[in-house]
């Protein structure tokens, strides 16, 4: 019955008017209607629901037909006084009374809250508002044994509270059609100026709501811009307070953020879409974001101090932190590595939700979420608007939908949309609280005292060596993200549980556990060599003599000295350099390590470095004698017999000697004989060869034992080597070999002997 409706028709019969009366009145007083299919003829019906009736009318159909009791919350004041007084008496009513149906016909029948119909406190309080509806009650409370009809108890009433009859007929209606908020009192001009001309008021918020207007004075654009112009177009205006009333009126906050900034400040001032992520799949999409962290750390290889900045991936659906890398500076590397340690431990993901930075949207990056479809994966770029959420709670916090296969980016400076913010912040805290870790930095919207204070325990940490290194606040930071993961209760988690019974608190690995247990959820896991292949940082080289240079350095691999001057692609791990995978074609061909270099005094170093030269040298040249001798030679050579040649090499030998002996036996002149002699002359007079000082000053110190001994040869040869230094020589050779003695030794008659 709750839903039970009538055509005009039907209620004309129960009201005894014509059908068309029954449709000028549904039309002038907006019944709402169902449009239902008509005879198949093309035409519809229209069915009024009961509950959007009038009073009279439901009363009518309760006193020819009756309705069910749970229709009574939605029935009007006296539709409900009449269909009570059917009943014999309260207990009989109450017990026929199913109040959980009526309370599914409030929260569903009702058309709720509106501008129209909002009942205001003050409505509440009002005496008018209060007589009237006493009034209103009185005259629908007409008594049983009453013969005058309605109309005359109404004239009745009226005659008692001092009131037009009329009136009582229109209160009815407004409170039939709006409730309370129909009798409240209001004012015909309130939007409408009285002395204002309505295109000077429009004029003058436009003129202050152009954003080319935004920094102007208000006073100065009223004085000489409206009032030149409604002078100019004969308006009507008031005062200055009066145009700045009705600017404030007609202006909000909306078209303020609209003038100042555009779009993106409007944007971040509307209700944020919020959405739930228990239809997610652990995984299925992952939102990651950068953070620097508070805290002074130290690097342990160059003592260089500085704060680290990380990167974090996190799950929507579980709040289980996926993964995390830490470094000096984030880039597209630290991105994908924390991506790699989340695939080697919960999985291949689906998605991922990012800000559009430069390294979220790098080359690298996208390389490895486009090679992510060999495993299944989708992926895509779109592009998402998100808005700041700043007045709620970071775990409760849920951006936009984002459909599973894409690669979402959000809008620069709306950051917070993201819940990952709120993750740093409780990674801090356990940092701060149960790590209880050193070297907190300042924040600039804390008091300037609190301020001096953490930076002057800053620099007394680094200066007493108490400071975490690198490498202990990366460890800190996973133990930080496990803590986070197994024992932070999250209020986001236990808001979304499905399952029954719901915990009273819940952390990230229970709502983990729950998805693998209850909802057969298992993880992609992906192999070790696929995930290399897709997460370690890429480039390109030319081989050269079968060596690769990277950063400073050199890799070799037997495979690569065939390869000499071609091009391939690597793949290395930019914190170790400590292999590099060699692709060409997008064919894995070799993994090259650092060349091993070799040394001046380890004779078994140097040997072994020689003989493997020597080795590779042998195998080639095998393998070249082996490919050459399967094809024989078609060179065409010399017929001429061996007598022959050699008879005209010796006729050639004659003639050149011939040559030589007629250019040294042709007679000179006097003149060139006095020009050799005096060239000779000047030759023997040159002054002798100056000693040349080898060893120089004598250095403060030294990098290595090898460079002093060098010295102290040079200054032996000189013979300006103190007895001191002498004497730390034979020490030092006396550890020689005997081989290395020898060969020093020979170094110092060499120096003699070149420097005279």
């Amino acid at each position: 019955m709750s839903d039970r409706t009538f055509t005009a028709k039907e209620i004309s019969e129960i009201i005894n008017k014509s059908q068309r009366m029954v449709e000028i009145r549904a039309r002038k007083e907006a019944w709402a209607y169902i449009e239902e299919a008509g005879n198949g003829r093309g035409g519809k019906t229209k069915k009024y629901p009961i509950t959007s009736l009038p009073a009279d009318v439901q009363q009518a159909i309760i006193n020819k037909e009756g309705v069910k009791p749970e229709l009574l919350p939605a029935l009007k004041p006296a539709a409900a006084a009449a269909m009570i007084s059917k009943h014999t008496g309260a207990d009989e009513f109450l017990a026929t009374c199913d109040m959980t149906k009526a309370l599914d016909v409030i929260s569903t029948g009702g058309k709720g809250y509106d501008r129209d119909t909002a009942v205001n406190e003050q409505d509440l309080v009002d005496p008018r508002i209060a007589k009237i509806m006493a009034i209103i009650r009185e005259s629908e409370a007409m008594p049983r044994n009453w013969n005058g009809g309605k109309r005359k108890w109404i004239e009745s009433v009226a005659m008692r509270h001092a009131v037009q009859w009329q009136s009582i007929y229109r209160w009815i209606k407004k409170y039939e059609k709006k409730g309370i908020a129909g009798l409240r009192h209001t004012k015909s001009y309130a939007d409408s100026p009285r002395k204002w001309t309505p295109e000077a008021i429009d004029f003058w918020v436009s003129l202050c709501g152009k954003r080319e207007h935004r920094d102007a004075n208000r006073v100065d654009l009223y004085r000489n811009c409206l009032v030149i112009e409604a002078h100019r177009r004969g308006w009507d205006i008031g005062g200055y307070e009066s145009a700045n009333w009705w600017f404030e009126k007609r202006w909000n906050p909306a078209l303020e953020a609209m003038q100042r900034g555009g779009l993106r400040a409007l944007d971040n001032i509307l209700p944020p879409i919020l959405r739930d992520y228990s239809d997610l799949a652990p995984f299925q999409i992952l939102v990651g974001d950068q953070h620097r962290f508070d805290r002074w750390v130290m690097d342990e290889e160059t003592g260089e101090i500085f704060r680290p900045e990380g990167y974090l991936w996190q799950d929507l659906r579980t709040r289980v932190i996926y993964g995390a890398a830490v470094d000096k500076k984030y880039d597209a590397w630290l991105i994908g590595l924390a991506l790699r340690m989340g695939v080697s431990y919960f999985g291949a993901f689906g998605s991922i939700y990012t800000d559009n930075g430069k390294p979220e949207i790098s080359r690298f990056v996208t390389s490895i979420l486009a090679n992510l479809r060999s495993h299944g994966m989708e992926w895509e770029r779109t592009d998402e608007l998100i808005t700041d959420t700043l007045d709620v709670d970071a775990e409760d916090i849920r951006p936009c939908c984002l459909m599973p296969g894409t690669h979402k980016k959000a809008i620069v400076k709306n950051a917070k949309a993201k819940m990952i913010e709120g993750t740093f912040n409780r990674l801090e805290e356990v940092m701060a609280s149960v790590m209880l870790l050193p070297g907190h930095t300042k924040k600039m919207n804390e008091d300037i005292h609190w301020q001096d204070i953490d930076q002057a325990e800053a620099q007394k940490l680094a200066e007493q060596g108490k400071l975490l290194t690198a490498r202990e606040f990366a460890l800190a930071l996973f133990w930080a993200c496990n803590y986070y993961n197994t024992q932070k209760t999250h209020r986001g988690v236990r808001s979304e549980w499905v399952w029954m019974p719901k915990p009273k608190e819940a952390t990230p690995y229970d709502c983990l556990r729950a998805c693998y247990n209850n909802d057969n959820w298992r993880p992609r896991m992906m192999s070790n060599a696929a995930a290399d292949l897709l997460f370690l940082a890429r480039d390109s080289r030319i081989i050269n003599k079968g060596m690769i240079a990277l950063n400073n350095e050199f890799y070799v691999a037997d495979a690569l000295i065939s390869m000499h001057k071609q091009r391939v692609d690597i793949r290395y791990n930019p914190m170790t350099y400590a292999e590099c995978h060699v692709y060409q074609g997008g064919k894995y061909v070799c993994t090259a390590y650092p060349v091993e270099r070799s040394s001046m005094i380890d004779a078994d170093l140097a040997s072994k470095k020689i003989a493997e030269k020597r080795e590779r040298r042998r195998r080639f040249a095998d393998e070249f004698r082996k490919i050459s001798s399967i094809a024989p030679d078609f060179r065409q050579y010399s017929t001429v017999p061996e007598a022959e040649r050699v008879a005209a090499l010796i006729g050639t030998e004659k003639k050149r000697k011939a040559i030589e002996n007629k250019e040294l036996n042709k007679p000179i002149t006097q003149e060139q004989l006095d020009n050799e002699v005096r060239l000779l002359e000047d030759m023997n007079r040159l002054p002798a060869k100056s000693k040349k000082q080898l060893a120089g000053p004598r250095p403060e110190f030294w990098l290595n034992d090898v460079d002093r001994h060098e010295w102290s040869i040079k200054a032996y040869v000189d013979g300006t080597i103190s007895d001191e230094d002498k004497a730390w020589m034979d020490n030092y050779e006396a550890t020689m070999t005997p081989e290395a003695r020898d060969r020093w030794e020979f170094e110092r008659e060499y120096l003699a002997e070149a420097n005279g």
